[in-house]
């Protein structure tokens, strides 16, 4: 039986004006294919897969759709004829329920009038025939829906349209464990199971090597490599995202640990027993553990995000028992949260004005007003000093890439003198060549007397970055491992 090709590209271009962000990318994928798009932000992986979906149009080359030359109209016309893109961020309706969102648009009708029966029917039949879920609330609306019931229902909706091709944009960015194994099981199955074929793009890239058996790598808008399940190597993926020697992806761990700058002696609170830790000047120490053990509660806490009911912080030599997050800034502490969207960044202001917004004090003149030339002048200086791609101090934060996003983030907290700094997640959603920037970050503040704790659900980022690391489990510390007793058994050994 020959085998049927599905999606075909040859030398696909496009242009914004002088920006090229796809550049003479060619490739196949044939009846059931899973491939993992691979790149750093900025690499052209969204912009490929809205060519393919009909959300822009090519500024050259060809796309071939099941042997015939397609050039969409519109994403609409894309998925009538079997090609489905679920983007990062669900598009539902919140008021409507699920039965309602799968089949907007095309709901039935008797008379004119929705006809809710026949509606919950249909979406009965589609669960029927892609058994997604064993419980499937159709009747919940959108906005009481967790992240990824919402990817669900998106799922859903496209195989309403009984799509060949599925492509999938960072679906589990924003999932907790639990669902984001719930959510390859289910696009494993459509894609062994009924021969789906899958463009999976993820800034987890064990997650998209797992679960694909094609890969191809984008840099710069090309594409530099293409492997096969065989041929798969994380290190060559990441060598052909990144175009450097990975040997020094971690940078050298400092050894100019300093004095004891922040002491947690017994601290005990609603989810956490009997906490005692420290860091010292010019450390880095990574806290790790399974989801909800305890981690981010600690450094909520050391924040003044969390009242404790028993124990004492010791900054410098201070005792504080009542800890309000003013009080901890004042002591040069400063919390980088993990979701950076809803809780680091103010999405309507500029890189400028994100920068600049915990310390304007800075920045004022004499008569109480924003310097504006003085202000431009600090925000550059940390860009530079940053590394941070941005076309202008007065672009949107939403311009930016997420790893950009970060570092807007972190530099926030540097324009004062940080004793301290707090981190969740520091990298979370960016490209391997923007974590490595972060780490290098790190590694200069560390070298420059700043104290760093930090969480990441990263086994190897804590391993490569860490001085000392505190393990967790139940809201308890289970282990402390120096530089050298650090090791994964070691780690694993004490959460599991």
């Amino acid at each position: 039986m020959a085998v049927k090709k599905i999606i075909e590209a040859k030398n696909l271009y496009k242009r914004y004006g002088a920006t090229i962000a796809v550049k003479n990318v060619s490739f196949s994928l044939n009846k059931g294919d899973f491939l993992n798009l691979a790149g750093e932000n900025g690499a052209g992986k969204t912009t490929l897969i809205k060519l393919l979906g009909g959300e822009v149009t090519p500024s050259d080359g060809e796309i071939f759709y099941k042997g015939s030359k397609v050039k969409w109209d519109s994403p609409s016309q894309a998925l009538n004829n079997g090609i489905g893109i679920i983007h990062q961020h669900p598009q539902l309706i919140d008021e409507f329920t699920a039965a309602e969102n799968i089949f907007l648009n095309k709901e039935p009708r008797t008379n004119k009038l929705l006809d809710d029966k026949k509606l919950y029917e249909k979406t009965e039949a589609l669960l029927e025939k892609y058994p997604v879920t064993d419980e499937f609330d159709l009747t919940k609306q959108a906005k009481n829906m967790t992240a990824g019931e919402r990817h669900i229902v998106e799922i859903l909706k496209i195989l309403s349209y009984n799509p060949d091709l599925l492509v999938l944009d960072e679906p589990t960015a924003s999932l907790p464990k639990h669902e984001v194994e719930a959510l390859l099981e289910l696009i494993t199955h459509l894609n062994e199971e009924e021969q789906i074929t899958m463009v999976y793009i993820s800034h987890k890239l064990d997650e998209g090597l797992e679960v694909a058996n094609k890969t191809l790598v984008l840099r710069n808008g090309k594409k530099v490599d293409f492997l096969s399940k065989e041929e798969f190597d994380k290190d060559r993926v990441i060598k052909a995202m990144i175009n450097e020697d990975l040997s020094d992806f971690y940078p050298e761990k400092t050894d100019s640990i300093g004095k004891i700058t922040l002491e947690l002696d017994n601290i005990n609170t609603s989810k956490l027993n009997n906490i005692n830790l420290k860091t010292h000047r010019g450390e880095i120490v990574g806290l790790y553990g399974l989801m909800g053990a305890g981690m981010e509660v600690v450094l909520e806490t050391i924040f003044g995000l969390e009242n404790f009911k028993k124990g004492v912080i010791n900054i410098n030599n201070e005792k504080i028992t009542n800890p309000k997050v003013k009080k901890m800034m004042n002591h040069g502490i400063y919390y980088i949260p993990g979701d950076r969207h809803q809780l680091g960044l103010f999405p309507s202001f500029s890189v400028r004005e994100n920068m600049t917004i915990a310390h304007l004090y800075k920045i004022f003149s004499d008569q109480w007003l924003v310097d504006r030339k003085k202000e431009e002048e600090i925000v550059k200086k940390e860009a530079e000093d940053l590394k941070v791609k941005y076309s202008g101090v007065d672009q949107n934060i939403k311009g930016l890439s997420g790893g950009n996003q970060q570092k807007i983030v972190v530099a926030r907290w540097l324009l004062k003198d940080c004793d301290l700094l707090l981190l969740n997640k520091p990298t979370m959603g960016i490209d391997v060549g923007a974590k490595k920037d972060i780490y290098y970050i790190l590694k200069e503040l560390a070298e420059n007397g700043t104290s760093i704790m930090f969480f990441s659900s990263d086994i190897n980022e804590v391993i490569g970055i860490s001085n000392r690391i505190y393990t967790m489990r139940q809201g308890e510390i289970t282990g402390e491992l120096s530089e050298n007793e650090i090791s994964k058994e070691k780690i694993l050994d004490k959460i599991l």
